[in-house]
């Protein structure tokens, strides 16, 4: 009597999770934060009578600033949740929920020319988010993150990005290149060097009496308290 043969399942099911295409990201908030301070210094420094006049450069900054953060903002807003599902072979991306005008797409992982992952820390929501941004062979790149919270429509057993990049890390073709963070890399460093000289600047600028060396200051506090909280994170991502 011939033996029954038994299905083998799978060594590697593939991974299924919810994400964000396209996640709010860090440089629009600050565009956003950085055009409605650099607006309202611009309001305070006017003429009384006459907030059109005086503090021209921060009215133009200012309103440059906040209109690049309302788009990405929109374009945001415009992005709904996807199911991303891994194989051995590709990763596919197909409608959420009530996202049925989104048209699903298949990425072959051999297509992916090179990757990054890093976390961001939502203290707001008390959620730990983690990035994946996808270099594809096409030009394209891809840049896909944890949805915060779960809901109804979240398919059972899903699991957060991590695991799909550790995962991902294993089965994309060799040469495949990992980039890597950016606070991690010689121009962050150098960024910082060059934060702290304006921060000087500004400095002496206002305590000689120009209100124009708010427009240094800003921008270089906000890049050294993001280094130094970005470092910690890459640090942590890279282990």
């Amino acid at each position: 009597m011939k033996p029954v043969p038994t299905e083998v399942p799978p060594t590697h099911p593939a991974l299924r999770s919810s994400v964000l295409v396209n996640p709010l990201g860090v440089l629009v908030a600050m565009s956003l934060f950085l055009g409605v301070m650099l607006l309202l210094e611009a309001f305070l420094v006017s003429p009384s009578g006459y907030p059109w006049r005086g503090g021209r450069p921060a009215w133009l900054l200012g309103a440059g600033l906040l209109t690049l953060g309302l788009a990405g903002y929109a374009t945001w807003r415009s992005n709904r949740p996807r199911l991303l599902t891994l194989t051995r072979a590709s990763l596919r991306l197909e409608p959420l929920g009530d996202n049925g005008a989104a048209a699903a797409e298949t990425i072959p992982l051999s297509s992916i020319v090179a990757y990054k992952y890093w976390l961001r820390v939502l203290r707001l929501q008390v959620f730990v988010q983690y990035h994946l941004r996808l270099e594809l062979a096409d030009g394209r790149v891809l840049h896909l993150a944890d949805r915060p919270g779960t809901r109804p429509t979240d398919p059972a057993g899903a699991v957060r990005l991590d695991a799909v990049v550790k995962r991902l890390a294993r089965w994309v073709p060799p040469g495949t290149r990992v980039r890597q963070l950016f606070f991690l890399t010689r121009t962050a460093r150098v960024l910082l060097w060059l934060s702290g000289a304006l921060v000087m600047m500004a400095g002496l600028l206002l305590w000689a009496g120009y209100p124009a060396g708010s427009l240094l200051l800003f921008p270089a506090v906000i890049y050294g308290a993001s280094y130094y909280l970005g470092r910690g994170v890459a640090e942590i991502t890279a282990k």
